[in-house]
């Protein structure tokens, strides 16, 4: 495939169709938003070129998508404000979250054969990666990336300071419906999490996730048709007290490869931890409002500490033990949530940061979400992705909801070994 170009005709800031009213600010930050380090989550759909006149509709499409946007905002208009962290607040200024209308050159099918091709992935999505200045920056960013072929690609990039993947859907699908059946179809989001856990005065900030000076880092995608997953089900012996879900048998494969490669570039077997964030909404005895928008989700943390390799259905049986061992739907107090939660981010970075014998890999799964329900008026996506600047592992449902894509970002040395891992060659494809 020849090197894809992508050319920005237009930026601005869309605000709000009506000013936020002065009683709905500020809104609070929650614990939850303050332990998340100051990043962006990336989400990248895919939509299938029509017959229609493409350049007419082109235009027409982006003037429609800027107004539902406006209005879209005033339903989820702390996204239009901005962030004043030593208040731990977002201030619903209505200065708008940013729009970029870009062109790129060849066919959208050329360009997702095979799967979306991922060294290409950062084009599609604007931002910086969360590293701009919080005070100032929108806290959200979309890009219109049209090709020649009439073809739409949506990048979408938020502010993970505020959002997490179910808030950030949640957006986009309200936005769609806004677009395609009008404003008056969306429900407003709570946005109370703010009260419910409120943040600490006295935690300190979380350093945004970052790779060592001058490593590369790379994305790869990797594909588990439901006939992999099945296999790897089968291969756990079904002597866990339930059958292991897909992701769990993907999430310890590829966590296997991760160990593998460490054992190799240290020369000995090294202690490893599997971090993922697992959603709070419906999981907790707290009273909470389904569509809570901000983050609401605590870390599940898995460690390796044997002084032998383990085999592939004890990884799998590791990852079943950590939810078994800390229930949050067990928890009925505000303040004994906020402790386990807390507890969760701190112990992830204080391995992360200071026990430099310990690999710490974050593995995210986006399984579940209604990813392929963002219909603008033009059909469903075909295609949802992500992107990423530093090291993560992503998971997320093809469209027919039987297979899953493994979205890898490592930095370039190990993803070499990565790729040459056997399992991953055995039960995946690109």
């Amino acid at each position: 495939m020849a090197p894809m170009k992508t050319q920005i005709l237009s930026k601005k800031l869309i605000k709000p169709s009506t000013p936020t009213p002065r009683h709905l600010c500020p809104v609070k930050l929650s614990l939850m938003d303050q332990l998340i380090p100051p990043t962006d989550i990336n989400m990248i759909f895919y939509y299938s070129p029509n017959d229609e006149d493409k350049t007419a509709k082109s235009k027409e499409r982006c003037s429609q998508l800027e107004k539902s946007l406006s209005e879209a905002l005033t339903k989820f208009y702390p996204l239009a404000g901005r962030l004043v962290m030593d208040d731990l607040l977002i201030d619903c200024n209505d200065e708008g979250v940013e729009f970029l209308k870009a062109q790129l050159k060849g066919k959208l099918a050329d360009f997702l054969h095979g799967g979306p091709h991922a060294e290409l992935l950062d084009q599609l999505v604007p931002g910086d990666g969360g590293v701009g200045d919080l005070a100032t920056a929108p806290l959200a960013a979309i890009q219109l990336n049209v090709f020649d072929c009439g073809g739409v690609v949506v990048g979408v990039s938020v502010s993970h300071k505020v959002a997490d993947a179910f808030s950030i859907i949640n957006f986009v699908n309200g936005w769609a419906t806004a677009n395609r059946d009008g404003i008056t179809r969306v429900i407003c989001p709570n946005f109370n999490l703010g009260s419910i856990f409120p943040a600490s005065d006295i935690l300190p900030p979380n350093p945004p996730p970052s790779a060592k000076n001058g490593v590369k880092i790379v994305t790869r995608r990797l594909f588990f048709s439901s006939m992999a997953i099945k296999t790897l089900v089968a291969v756990t012996g079904g002597s866990a007290p339930r059958p292991p879900t897909g992701v769990e048998v993907v999430a310890a494969l590829i966590w296997k490869a991760l160990i593998g490669i460490a054992q190799v570039k240290h020369g000995h077997l090294r202690a490893s931890l599997l971090v993922h964030p697992i959603n709070l909404r419906g999981n907790t005895a707290i009273s909470v409002p389904e569509n809570s928008f901000g983050n609401f989700s605590m870390l599940f943390i898995e460690r390796l500490v044997e002084e032998r390799k383990l085999e592939f259905h004890e990884l799998v049986s590791l990852l079943g033990n950590s939810k078994r061992d800390v229930d949050p739907r067990k928890t009925g107090s505000v303040d004994d949530l906020c402790l386990m939660v807390n507890g969760s981010f701190r112990e992830a970075r204080r391995e992360k940061l200071h026990n430099h014998r310990v690999d710490v890999h974050l593995c995210a799964s986006w399984c579940g979400l209604p990813l392929y329900e963002a219909d603008f008026g033009w059909g469903k996506p075909i295609w949802v992705s992500s992107s990423s600047k530093y090291e993560v592992v992503k998971l997320i449902e093809n469209k027919c909801g039987d297979g899953i894509d493994a979205w890898v970002s490592l930095n370039e040395k190990d993803m070499l070994e990565f790729e040459r891992d056997w399992d991953i060659l055995a039960f995946t494809s690109q």
